[in-house]
């Protein structure tokens, strides 16, 4: 009985290693394409993304919108929710690596201009007439999440209820202007409009017209 159990102790173990010895372990990737942590892409624009595949012989890059200008990788996505990047590695003993990255692909929302990191859509921003000394005018972009978007506002107009227009080259109130404002009383309005801008990143998007600030002067 003892030699029973012993044989069958001893099968048992030999199916086990041999179950051992046919278990795929899937391996991690070696390329690396970063686009931010989210690993997000916008519809509509050219998202720069950064390549590296270490140790590698040499290596291609294809997906539906993914381009290649002068040595730098974009993505143009298109429909659906989703998008795949392949990467076709040569490593250096001629090995091939086939990998598919996975990003996710959102739509761009509107974009806002702001007065001290201050508006909404289709508001009224409530300031005190000290908040619009030196006041800064800026872009906003609603659930955006790259960082390398740099947009500067180089001017804009300015209209005072009841009184005069002031074209102000730069992003700020100016002291001229200020010395209008502080002859405002509680609840007159200022509407900013017409801002202009520059791109000062790679960053090919198209940015539409931006809207008014609607400004009305309070006392709190």
């Amino acid at each position: 009985m003892k030699k029973i159990l012993l044989i069958f102790c001893l099968l048992l173990c030999h199916f086990i290693l041999a179950q051992n010895d046919t278990v795929i372990v899937s391996k991690p990737k070696i390329g690396v394409i970063s686009v931010d942590k989210l690993n997000v892409v916008y519809r509509g624009i050219q998202n720069p993304i950064s390549i590296a595949v270490p140790n590698a012989k040499s290596f291609t890059v294809s997906g539906l919108g993914v381009k290649e200008e002068n040595g730098k990788y974009y993505i143009a996505p298109g429909q659906g929710n989703e998008m795949v990047v392949t990467l076709e590695i040569i490593l250096q003993d001629d090995s091939k690596v086939i990998e598919e990255h996975v990003f996710r692909i959102k739509n761009l929302k509107k974009h806002i201009a702001r007065i001290n990191n201050k508006n909404c859509q289709n508001c009224i921003v409530l300031m005190k007439k000290e908040e619009l000394k030196d006041a800064e005018i800026s872009f906003y972009l609603e659930d955006f999440l790259y960082e390398f978007l740099n947009l500067k506002v180089t001017s804009f107009d300015l209209y005072i209820h009841k009184k005069k227009k002031f074209h102000i080259e730069g992003n700020k109130i100016t002291e001229e202007v200020y010395k209008e404002i502080l002859k405002l009383k509680k609840g007159k309005e200022i509407i900013i409009y017409n801002i202009e801008f520059k791109l000062l990143s790679e960053l090919n998007i198209f940015i539409h017209p931006i809207g008014i600030i609607q400004i009305q002067i309070s006392d709190f």
